[in-house]
């Protein structure tokens, strides 16, 4: 399993980050968690990623339990906070876990 990390602003609603510091997830769910910042449906998620909609489906529930029960929203917008941690990383020489998630 891969850790994504990321940091959780103070104003994002309904989340305890001292529950749920990290979320594990599986490299197919990582891929999924880091397309939802996009905002796609599940059918142009499963066109970009090469997967079925209902495996997509399966991995945003997935996800969504693993992230505290958060809404399909919530989720894209840690994703999209995850995804912007990764980029920012990259650009000022950041490396490690950072670099890909």
């Amino acid at each position: 399993m891969r850790v994504v990390s990321f940091t959780v602003p103070a104003w994002f609603p309904s989340y305890d980050a001292a529950v749920l510091p990290q979320a594990q997830l599986t490299e197919q769910e990582s891929a999924v968690f880091l397309c939802l910042a996009t905002g796609a449906s599940n059918a142009e998620l499963a066109a970009e990623l090469q997967l079925s909609v209902s495996t997509v489906k399966f991995h945003v529930g997935n996800i969504r339990t693993k992230l505290g029960g958060i809404s399909r929203l919530q989720a894209c917008l840690l994703a999209a906070l995850a995804r912007q941690g990764a980029q920012d990383q990259r650009l000022s020489g950041g490396g490690g876990a950072g670099g890909r998630r």
